[in-house]
This record gives structure tokens, sequence and C-alpha cells, in this order.
């Protein structure tokens, strides 16, 4: 088969299916209790994966933007599929600790490196304008693998056992690898002339700091990501300590990713009828404060507002990816979006923490409702920020 750019998307398609085909999700709350571990030791674990991403984050995204998106997305599939066989092969919080750092970095090789290379293929056949569309159209890829391996990683765990859903997930990963090596590099911008850490700092500040249009877009996609997260996995902890079974959290699991994907799916069609402003607004009031009405109903409203949550975030997540390859250079974009990335996972590091501690030492309903008073005004004034400064060009 004769690579092309538009087999860079199907290739694309398969390493998000390996990465989002997470036959663990709907047990992993019950494996690591299975296993020993307490609320405090789920966050801990996902605090140290988010950590090992960041550590990596922008060095791996300027690598990206030096030798090239596909050697970094190879990379970052094969050191994937090594922390899952070291998953597959531990027990205890020990073992689990080393497998996430092992899968936190090559996450963080793959982080900003797919979109990069989404955007820069649909440049290379003057399709830029695409881009919105298939991002939506990869997420919404991603949360319809996620609800099949809902289905597949309960079977499994009913039918064999924790464990070997962990196996499995193994093999998943491993798809990556080929579909990586498919790739074909797009040409992009002028290149860096003098690569450095010197030259890493100069791109930190222009995106934080002197690009005014794109660190508000950069601001926005970072807090709304870590609250995005963190509600990923806090949704885990909350059905555990809502008494909910794998037989109920499977259901439910598996139809809030449905409700993901079919947004998604059509995630610029209901942009584009809503108008961006609008479609912001929404997300800047829905998303944190998910947080504090999930901290302060029962069972069956908070899971209504659990939908409209994973609904809302179902065209924020492209939505937002779009904002921020507007406004950066091709020649560093992965670092751009590792920028990007490597905030969420800092301040996850920092917010889930804080949710299992607070959680421990009162109650999951209290840590909810305190985590989404801090997000709220956060989230508006990054909001604010976003249309001071882009003003008309939202509506473009």
């Amino acid at each position: 088969m004769t690579r092309t750019f538009t087999t860079n998307i199907y290739s694309l398609y398969l390493i998000k299916l390996s990465k989002w085909l997470m036959l663990i999700m709907p047990i992993v709350a019950l494996f690591y209790t299975d296993n020993g571990l307490d609320d405090y030791d789920i966050f801990v674990l996902q605090a140290v994966y988010s950590l090992s991403v960041a550590l990596l984050e922008i060095p791996s995204g300027y690598m990206a933007d030096i030798i090239g998106r596909k050697k970094s997305l190879v990379i970052g599939s094969v050191l994937g599929t090594l922390g899952y066989s070291i998953y597959s092969f531990s027990s205890g919080f020990h073992g689990f600790l080393f497998a996430e750092i092992v899968l936190g970095l090559g996450g963080s090789f793959i982080s900003g490196s797919d979109s990069a290379m989404l955007y820069e293929s649909l440049a290379a056949m003057d399709k830029k304008q695409l881009y919105f569309r298939l991002e939506g159209r990869i997420t919404s890829l991603g949360h319809f693998a996620e609800t099949i391996a809902a289905l597949g990683g309960g079977f499994i765990a009913v039918s064999l056992s924790y464990r070997a859903v962990y196996f499995s997930q193994m093999l998943i990963a491993g798809i990556a690898i080929p579909a990586a090596f498919f790739l074909l590099e797009p040409p992009r911008g002028k290149g860096i002339n003098r690569p450095g850490f010197g030259h890493i700092l100069l791109v930190c500040k222009e995106s934080l700091f002197i690009n005014k249009k794109l660190s508000s877009t950069l601001l926005l996609s970072s807090l709304i990501g870590t609250s995005t997260l963190c509600m990923a996995w806090t949704s885990q902890v909350y059905f555990v300590n809502m008494g909910l079974t794998e037989k109920a959290i499977t259901p439910l699991w598996i139809s809030l990713n449905l409700t993901v994907a079919l947004v998604a799916a059509f995630a610029d069609k209901i942009v584009n009828k809503a108008g961006r402003p609008l479609a912001i607004r929404i997300i800047l009031l829905v998303i944190p404060g998910t947080y504090i009405l999930l901290g302060s109903f029962s069972l069956l409203p908070g899971l209504f507002v659990l939908f409209v949550f994973y609904a809302i975030r179902g065209y924020a997540t492209p939505l937002l990816k779009d904002l921020v390859n507007r406004y950066c250079a091709s020649e560093t974009r992965a670092t751009v979006l590792s920028i990007r990335s490597m905030i969420i996972r800092v301040s996850f590091a920092i917010l889930g923490p804080f949710i299992g501690s607070i959680s421990a030492g009162y109650s999951l309903s209290f840590a909810l409702r305190l985590s989404g008073f801090i997000l709220l005004p956060l989230i508006l004034f990054a909001g604010i920020l976003l249309f001071i400064t882009l003003g008309d060009e939202l509506t473009k």
C-alpha cells in the first residue's frame, strides 16, 4: 500500500484506537482496590503518570519538531506497549508505579505529535480547514473505542480476571507500533535553525506570554483539559463510592463514552450551529459547575449532570485544540501542543491527589464541591481573557 498524507489520517486513527481502546477503564478502580490500594493511592498513581508525562512533555514535543513527528510517535508507541506489559506481570503499588512511569514517558512522545502530524498532513494537502472536523472525528473514534472496550473489558474481567484485562490491553497497545512506522512525514515550515534548551525556553515564552492570542487559547484549553481528565478518573471513584459494582459501572461507562463520541462526531456542525461564542460560554459554566453539582446531588441527578458534562466534553476538546493550532507556527507546533499537555498533566498531578486527600479526610462530595469552587473562577477568568483577546475572530 502506497503511503500518502491521506493514509496518515488512517494511521493516526489506528494509533488513536490503540490508545483509547481502554479495556481497563471499567475495572481500573476495582483492580486497584483488589490489589490493596485505597482512593489516595489511585490518585497518586495517576498523578505520577501525569508527572512522568510532564517531565518529557515539552522536550519530546520539541524533539518531534526537530527529528520528525513520525519518530516521536514510534517511540511513544513502543513505550506504551512496554508499560502495559509491566502492568500485566506486576502487583501492588510499586509495580504499578513503575508501569505508570513508563506509560507516562510513552504518552509524552505521542502527546502533541499526533495532533501536529494531523494538522501538517492536512496543510500539505491544502486542507487545514478540515482539522476541526477530523479532530472531532478522531476524538469520537477514541470514545467509541472506549465504549467497545468497556464491553470487552467487563466481559474479560467477569470471564477470566482483572489481570487478564491488562494483558489484553498490552496486545491492543501494540497495534500502534506498525501504524506509527507506516506514517509519512509531512513537510513543515522553515525549521529550527539552532535547536537547544535556549530555544525551548524562547518557544515557551512566546507561547505563554508574548503571543497573546496563543497564550489565551492555551490557558483555557489547559484548564478545560485538566478538568475533563480529572473527572474521567474521579467518576470511577465516584461510582465505587456510591456502591456500584462492575455490572453497574460498565453500562454507565459505555453510555458516558457514547455521549462523548456522538457529540464529538458532529462537533463542527454543533459549534457552527450554536456559534463559537455561545459554545465556549457553555463550556465555561458546565465544566467547573459539574464538580459542584456532582458533590451536592444524590446518585440519579448526579448522573444526569455527569452526562451533560460528557456531552459538552465531546465538542470542547476538538474546538479548543483547533483554536490553539490556529495561532502557533508550523515549525514549533508539536512543542506548543506539548506545552498545553504539560500544563494539563502538572495541574492534574496537583488536583487529583488534592481530591483524593480531601476525600480521604472528609468525603468525596466535599472534595468535589471544593474543587468546583476552585476551578470555576479560574476557568471564567480564562474565558473572559479569551473573548477579550480574540474578539471577532471567535466568530470566524
